[in-house]
């Protein structure tokens, strides 16, 4: 059994690891005495245990692991010891001197965690104590469910509802049948009942009990009755760690076991305390509404991210990290927010953890904020350390500058360094992530041909494909466009070519991914000057759709002589133009700055034949009367089509 081989491991290794430097201790003569003799006592396993968790350092851990034995020691029997030892860290420290297994080690994570939440379960001697008289001689096989629940009736003044939790959380950890009427979690369900009924229970230890009855057994009776106690303490006085996590407690169990009432209570309990939470309070808070959804919190929402404005330099890398995530899910965008964000990225880039760098890559693209503060700092870390970053965090990066359309000063430099880096590991990029990342990279016409010739391979593809589904509609435009790029903009790429059968004649609209649609208050602002321009609505189209799948705003075509040609003689077409009537959503939100989707759009177009001319909103919106848009528009076509024929 693993478990019992990974906690055998442990105790092994704690106990042959002890190193006292005051070699006149009692515990040490006892230690170095006669241990192997008595390893079966109970008693001298917790004292041994204890000494170790006490006295015991790293380096003496590394000096002294040698001797290996065989106790035979249950599963149950051996996390109950480590449990009662394991508060100080000691153990897991010496456990990891040697490879474990990482459901061994989950495992044991998941018991110092409950552990450390509970501070009144007895521990050490406490729990010999109470022990039947014999107990200390017998064995640990001998160890069983009843004896734990005598332990727990037997404590003085009982043991709490953390304590509880914390033993049934232990119990499910190791497998217990949580199912038995008779067993012990079942025992531990009906004293947790009765002290609920019977005795004022703090938030705290409402949420830890309310945790483990869900991933228990979800919804239940007793979870009921969890909500029902909170439902009560929820006042004028909560504590800012209560609120914390009550939010992280709701968001494990969802909205379908909440009452709309207790939400609304919780939040504007919680607005009120907004500017004395601490970093991590806002980030459990601000993740736990962005996996609730709560539209009724919008007002909290805003106190957060206000008081994360004004605190930005308090959070640690994974707590600001997570705080981008959750305003990301949350479509959450201020000025200022992201304002004190590239300051302080600025300042700590050069050493701070990798995801952060990638969080705030995430969040830029996901609020289109182009920054060339933060893009430059980020381009230049990259550089000098993207060795070390994970596959997807060099994807983040790269697909984010791409997108946003922005190439850093020093892009030489870091197309080299992902060039050697795809070439070293291309095998580890999971086949979506690596599409991604090199069909942003033809945003910012750097087109990876190495590569493309790689991914267009059947074994490639085959990899792209979703068990009995084939290639999703999205992962197919981007093939199509990565091909056209090859076709339009690399015509000296002799590579494989991609199948005929992956092609797309129609790029989705879903996402707006590949092309924004046309601004229809923009249109409905330029449709009469341009009649009176062209000479009526004949003389044009809108939204014609191209033989290579984009959709042009307005078209235009001309004939030889650069005469407008009427729809009805438009088969005599010598020339076409293309206009493209860009709304805000086509560019950056805080610059005027093409996305990249649009500006390769735009040089596609003008490779297949056509004139493009942009007509951006932030432009004609500055136009007060008729004339000056009719103006403006006449000399926007008319140089142009002297452009075509010159």
């Amino acid at each position: 059994m693993p478990y019992t081989t990974c906690y055998q491991t442990f105790i092994e290794r704690v106990v042959n690891s002890v190193y006292l430097p005051v070699t006149s201790s009692p515990v040490s003569r006892t230690i170095r005495g006669n241990f192997t003799a008595t390893m079966n006592s109970i008693s001298c396993i917790s004292s041994s245990v204890r000494a170790v968790g006490k006295f015991t350092s790293n380096s003496a851990c590394r000096r002294l692991i040698q001797r290996t034995e065989s106790y035979g020691l249950c599963t149950m029997q051996l996390v109950h010891i480590c449990n009662m030892h394991m508060s100080n860290g000691r153990g897991s420290q010496a456990l990891q001197l040697r490879n474990v297994t990482e459901d061994s080690l989950d495992v044991i994570n998941q018991i110092e965690r409950y552990r450390t939440l509970s501070n009144t379960l007895p521990t050490g001697e406490a729990y010999l104590k109470h022990m039947p008289a014999n107990g200390r001689s017998q064995t640990l096989h001998s160890f069983n469910e009843s004896e734990m629940w005598n332990i727990v009736k037997n404590t003085p003044n009982g043991v709490s509802i953390s304590g509880i939790a914390t033993l049934m959380g232990i119990c499910v950890k190791i497998g217990m049948d949580s199912d038995s009427a008779t067993g012990l979690i079942s025992k531990l369900k009906q004293e947790c009942l009765r002290k609920l009924n019977e005795e004022d229970v703090s938030i705290t230890n409402l949420c830890l009990l309310g945790e483990v009855v869900y991933r228990l057994e979800g919804a239940s009776p007793l979870l009921s009755e969890v909500l029902r106690s909170v439902s009560t303490s929820v006042d004028d006085d909560l504590m800012p760690l209560d609120a914390s996590h009550l939010y992280t407690f709701f968001a494990l169990i969802g909205n379908q076991h909440l009452n709309p009432h207790l939400m609304t209570r919780l939040s504007r309990c919680t607005e009120r305390l907004a500017h004395t939470l601490p970093p991590t309070a806002i980030s459990n808070i601000l993740n736990s509404l962005a996996v609730l959804q709560d539209e009724q919190s919008v007002t909290l929402i805003h106190r957060l991210r206000e008081r994360s404005t004004l605190t930005m330099g308090s959070f640690s890398d994974a707590e600001l990290a997570g705080i981008l995530r959750a305003l990301a899910r949350l479509s959450q965008c201020d000025a200022r927010f992201l304002y004190s964000l590239e300051h302080q990225l600025v300042n700590r880039i050069e050493e701070c953890d990798p995801d952060l760098i990638s969080a705030v890559m995430e969040y830029c693209l996901h609020v289109r904020w182009g920054t060339s503060v933060v893009f430059e700092a980020v381009a230049k870390r990259f550089v000098q350390s993207a060795e070390t970053y994970s596959t997807a965090q060099i994807a983040q990066q790269i697909v984010a500058m791409g997108r946003l359309n922005y190439l850093p000063s020093c892009a030489s430099e870091m197309f080299k360094k992902l060039e050697s880096i795809l070439t070293s590991r291309f095998s580890q990029f999971q086949p979506r992530t690596l599409l991604n990342m090199l069909h942003s990279c033809i945003h910012l016409e750097r087109f990876p041909l190495n590569f493309v010739s790689r991914v267009f391979s059947s074994a490639f593809l085959q990899r792209l494909e979703v068990q009995g589904h084939g290639v999703d509609r999205k992962a197919l435009a981007q093939l199509t466009q990565l091909h056209m790029c090859t076709l339009l903009e690399c015509t000296f790429y002799k590579g494989p070519k991609l199948p005929y059968h992956y092609h797309m004649k129609k790029f989705p609209v879903v996402e707006d991914f590949f092309e924004s649609p046309v601004d229809q208050f923009l249109l409905t602002k330029i449709h009469h000057p341009l009649c009176k321009v062209l000479g009526g609505r004949n003389r044009f189209s809108i939204g014609v759709f191209t033989q290579n799948g984009y959709t042009i705003d307005v078209e235009i075509c001309l004939d030889e002589e650069g005469l407008i040609l009427p729809l009805s003689e438009w088969d005599q077409t010598h020339k076409r133009i293309a206009l493209c009537l860009d709304g805000p959503d086509r560019f950056c939100t805080n610059t005027h700055h093409l996305l990249g989707k649009e500006a390769t759009k735009r040089r596609h177009l003008q490779k297949l034949g056509y004139m493009v001319i942009q007509i951006p909103y932030f432009e004609y919106e500055t136009l007060r009367t008729k004339t000056q848009k009719k103006q403006y528009l006449h000399q926007k076509i008319s140089h142009a089509v002297s452009q075509c024929f010159s």
